[in-house]
């Protein structure tokens, strides 16, 4: 019956090479054809269940800033400088990728045989990129009233990564009339390793008004283009042997424009309110290829909610708090809702301590969590992400 089939992509039953081509109803008739029982009643995202892991770890400067206050006749003019550091970490994988697809159709519908088999091919796919990526900052403010004050910056973002994608067969299937089916192992290894160049200048306006208990702030980041310069060494490998190429090429991506609005309350003198929103429509977004990939999918718009408490018990101490949630670059196949991707709730806590005429120092711990699935009529594949980062800060200002 072709339930059994599900046994091969679990894992639940590794075929023996000298079974190749054997047909399921024979197989079951002997004695080694033993199915391992699978794991039941584990909550699907718990680390219980999972099958597989991967760990990433990252230390380092994250961020430095400067900013030089000045006057210019009447007018009061801010002028800053920084730099950012941030992690590249894009990665995907499918144990159970299956060409064409027998339960999902998005990517194209299983060909219809009469008077033969239909034969689909089941591989092992991963995809990933590691890197950093380093944001040059300079800005210029403006107060032209005493509440209400103007900026401009311009950023700079240049970054590199190292990429692998590889797709591993394992074997092919072929389905017959009468539900039955037959199993057979074969060689095909596409690998691709390479390295991509990032870079893009992107303009920023702001605007603040200031009042004595409640602020209000603007934020436009203008459209831009962030270019990728890619090379790659591909190697394929069949029963024949490896064949290697090499490729280059590049990708545009026309970044949308992006607005968020922030607000601060301070009810009374020990507590202050924050609350932030920032709103991207990448779906409005383009991407420019060295060649068409039909695959290639819109991005879903992105949303990122932002919300924190203050509380300052004592004059040199202050105590934080916070809440974030930001929406996925991408859309799990087979989700019923495809314009926005799955959501990442964050979680962080902090202190800050003023060190009188030394300056401040601030520590927070943040611990992020996303889950999400990819439903198939055939299988679901669950995958959860956890990230937790420990943040030190310091600000001097003379």
């Amino acid at each position: 019956m072709f339930w059994t089939l599900a046994f091969y992509l679990e894992g639940l039953y590794t075929p023996d090479p000298a079974d190749n081509g054997i047909w399921d109803f024979e197989l079951a008739q002997d004695s080694s054809y033993r199915i391992d029982e699978p794991a039941l009643g584990l909550e699907p995202f718990s680390a219980a269940a999972a099958d597989w892991q991967r760990d990433l770890k990252r230390s380092g400067l994250q961020q430095i800033s400067a900013a030089w206050p000045l006057r210019i006749s009447s007018q009061k003019v801010l002028v800053s400088a920084g730099y950012a550091r941030s992690a590249i970490d894009d990665f995907d994988r499918n144990d159970t990728f299956l060409d064409p697809h027998i339960g999902y159709d998005e990517y194209g519908t299983v060909p219809r045989v009469v008077n033969d088999t239909v034969r689909f091919s089941w591989s092992r796919f991963l995809r990933q990129r590691e890197g950093d990526l380093h944001t040059f900052t300079a800005g210029l403010a403006w107060a032209p009233l005493d509440r209400i004050q103007l900026g401009l910056s311009a950023a700079l973002l240049d970054g590199q990564s190292e990429d692998l994608q590889y797709l591993r067969r394992v074997g092919w299937f072929d389905i017959a009339k009468d539900n039955r089916f037959r199993f057979a192992y074969d060689t095909l290894d596409v690998v691709t390793r390479g390295t991509s160049d990032y870079r893009a200048l992107q303009y920023t306006l702001g605007a603040l008004v200031k009042l004595e208990r409640f602020s209000l702030g603007l934020q436009v980041k203008m459209p831009c283009t962030i270019s990728r310069k890619w090379r790659a060494s591909t190697v394929t490998t069949t029963a024949g042997g490896p064949e290697a190429m090499a490729t280059a090429g590049t990708a545009d991506f026309r970044h949308p424009v992006s607005y968020a609005f922030g607000a601060a309350f301070q009810p009374i003198d020990p507590f202050r309110l924050f609350l932030d929103y920032q709103f991207t429509p990448y779906s409005q977004g383009g991407i420019d290829l060295t060649a068409d990939d039909p695959t290639n999918r819109v991005l879903p718009d992105q949303s990122d909610l932002r919300c924190g408490i203050s509380w300052q018990p004592l004059p040199f101490l202050e105590l934080l708090a916070g809440f974030r949630q930001t929406t996925a670059l991408f859309v799990p196949d087979g989700a019923a809702i495809k314009d926005r991707g799955p959501s990442a709730d964050t979680w962080s806590l902090g202190t800050a301590i003023t060190l009188a005429r030394y300056g401040r120092l601030e520590l927070a711990m943040a611990s992020r969590k996303m889950n999400y699935y990819d439903s198939y009529y055939s299988n679901a594949n669950y995958v959860t992400e956890t990230f937790s980062n420990l943040v030190a800060g310091y600000t001097y200002q003379f």
